[in-house]
């Protein structure tokens, strides 16, 4: 549900609107790739920001956030940070250190399963699209080259179709039994939700589609977990999805 950007071209484009008297800032989230699969300082970003919930807390217990610049910057957000006086707790600060501790075994892992889910999902006939880094080749173009350029890993991040629309997808989401129903993501287990309804629900359905998002859209963080126990929960909520399905079952039947 996110498009890849071209750090180093917002960069250009910053360099290019910049003066002696205004430097202009290229700020990127990077809390989808975490701080193991992508590193915008080196390709020219001047803050780094993490939702610190994710990937680098990992465990669905913390609320926090994270910024990363260079020593003038960060002293500036620090500034910000005491007049506004939103610092996280010491046990919240605790728990972030126990979570570095695991933090490239956990995402290793969770990439590694991602894989796996994606590449199974692109086979399944149920599935119409499937959306993930790891599945891009030379033939998409740029996504491609900048995927190449900027990312270390293509991540634990995996969006698909669910063939029929949003009652099928519905219908794969309520019957999950490993994978929870969540908006987060990057924790150790998996967890599953419905863009158009739940992270995306505020946004116009003309953005919606220009954005990619569908109503048959569903989108996985994927955890830790034995890979042929998320295998197997994903199949058989697909079962139960194309048992709902009244307009595809004869597309499912023939490409299977």
């Amino acid at each position: 549900t996110n498009d890849l950007v071209d750090i180093a071209m917002c960069r250009a484009l910053a360099n290019q609107y910049s003066t002696s008297e205004r430097h202009v800032l290229v700020a990127v989230d990077n809390t989808y790739l975490g701080p193991l699969w992508q590193h915008p300082l080196k390709h020219g970003a001047d803050i780094v920001l993490y939702s610190a919930t994710k990937y680098i807390g990992g465990h669905s217990d913390v609320i926090a956030g994270a910024c990363l610049g260079s020593a003038e910057l960060i002293g500036r957000v620090k500034t910000l940070r005491t007049f506004l006086g939103n610092m996280i707790a010491p046990h919240t600060g605790w728990l972030l250190l126990r979570s570095l501790e695991t933090l490239k075994l956990r995402m290793e892992k969770q990439a590694e399963n991602a894989q796996i889910l994606a590449q199974r999902l692109a086979q399944h006939p149920m599935v119409a699209k499937v959306l993930y880094l790891g599945l891009l080749t030379p033939a998409d173009g740029e996504a491609y080259r900048i995927y190449r350029r900027q990312c270390t890993s293509p991540g634990a991040m995996v969006s698909f179709e669910v063939r029929g629309g949003e009652a099928e997808a519905f219908a794969f989401l309520n019957h999950l039994k490993v994978i929870k129903l969540a908006v987060s993501l990057g924790s150790t287990e998996s967890l599953a939700q419905h863009p158009a309804t739940m992270t995306h629900a505020g946004i116009a359905p003309e953005e919606k589609t220009a954005f990619g998002i569908s109503d048959a859209l569903v989108r996985l963080s994927v955890g830790v977990e034995n890979i042929e126990d998320l295998w197997w929960d994903v199949q058989q909520a697909l079962e139960k999805a194309q048992e709902r399905c009244h307009t595809c079952q004869e597309t499912a039947a023939t490409t299977s």
